[in-house]
C-alpha cells in the first residue's frame, strides 16, 4: 500500500525482523482538509443542516442511574466550556497539567476511538502510542475521570475503552461501518459451515453405528447357526450307537 502512493507515505528505516532499526510510517504531505476530527466533522454536517455551525464539544452521555456530585457536575461544566483543541492542532505550548492539555488528551482519544471501526480499544493497544500521541504514562486515568465520554469494559480480562456516543440504550452501534456488515457476513457463512459439517460427522458416525450393529447382530446369528446345528450332529450319533449296542445284544451302559 505505501510504494502505491508515495505523494501520501513513506517509510523510515528498515522494516522486518532482521532489521537492525526501527522502521516507522511518515507523511511526505499533509493535507488540512484531512485534518479534521469527528467532532469538528459532526460540527460541520450540523451547519449543513441548521445553517449554523455549533461549537466543537464532546457528547456527554451518562449511562442511567448514575449520579454526580455537585462539585463534579461543575468541573465538567467548566471544563466543556473550555475551547475544543483539535488533536491535529499543534500544541507544543501547552502545560501537561492546565485544562486545555486535558482537553487536547480526550480529544486524541476520541479521535483514535472513533477512528476504530467499533469505537472501540483495547488500552495496551493505545498504550503503544504514548510518544507518537504524545499521551503520558497515566493516560488511562483519563477515562475514568470522564465517564460520560467513555466506559471502561474488563471483559475477558482486557481493559478495553468504549466510545459511548457511538452506542445506544441497548449497546448497539449506531453507526455500523460497512466492514462490520462484511465481518458478520463472514462469520455467519462460517459458522453455518461449521454446522454442516458437524452435522456430516454425526451423520457419518451414526452410519457407522449402524453398520457395527449390523455386523455385530449377523456374526452373533451366524455363530448360533454353527452351535444348532452341532446339537443336531451330536444327537444323531448317541442314537446310531445306542442302535448299534442293542443290535449286538449287549446291554447299553
Amino acid at each position: 500500500l505505501v510504494p502505491r502512493h508515495p505523494d501520501l507515505f513513506r517509510l523510515v528505516g528498515v522494516p522486518g525482523p532482521d532489521a537492525s532499526g526501527d522502521a516507522f510510517l511518515e507523511l511526505t504531505s499533509w493535507d488540512d482538509r484531512l485534518a479534521k476530527s469527528a467532532i469538528e466533522l459532526r460540527a460541520d454536517r450540523e451547519a449543513d443542516v441548521v445553517g449554523i455551525r455549533p461549537r466543537p464539544n464532546f457528547t456527554v452521555k451518562l449511562p442511567k442511574g448514575f449520579y454526580l456530585k455537585k462539585e463534579m457536575r461543575e468541573w465538567v461544566r467548566d471544563w466543556l466550556e473550555l475551547p475544543y483543541v483539535s488533536p491535529y492542532a499543534d500544541t507544543f505550548g501547552l502545560h501537561p497539567a492546565s485544562p486545555e492539555a486535558e482537553k487536547r488528551l480526550i480529544g486524541v482519544l476520541h479521535e483514535v476511538l472513533s477512528l476504530s471501526v467499533e469505537r472501540r480499544m483495547a488500552v495496551p493497544i493505545i498504550g503503544k502510542f504514548c510518544d507518537e500521541f504524545r499521551l503520558s504514562n497515566a493516560f488511562s486515568n483519563a477515562f475514568t475521570r470522564h465517564p460520560g465520554i467513555f466506559y471502561v469494559s474488563l471483559k475477558g480480562g482486557i481493559k478495553t475503552v468504549i466510545l459511548r456516543e457511538a452506542y445506544d440504550e441497548n449497546g448497539e452501534l449506531v453507526d455500523r461501518d460497512p466492514m462490520i456488515e462484511l465481518k458478520e457476513r463472514f462469520v455467519a457463512i462460517m459458522d453455518e459451515g461449521h454446522k454442516k459439517y458437524l452435522e456430516e460427522l454425526r451423520r457419518r458416525n451414526e452410519m457407522l453405528q449402524k453398520e457395527r450393529a449390523n455386523a455385530i447382530h449377523r456374526g452373533a446369528k451366524v455363530d448360533t447357526n454353527i452351535e444348532e446345528g452341532d446339537m443336531e450332529g451330536s444327537e444323531e450319533d448317541e442314537v446310531y450307537d445306542y442302535a448299534q449296542v442293542e443290535s449286538e445284544g449287549r446291554e447299553p451302559l
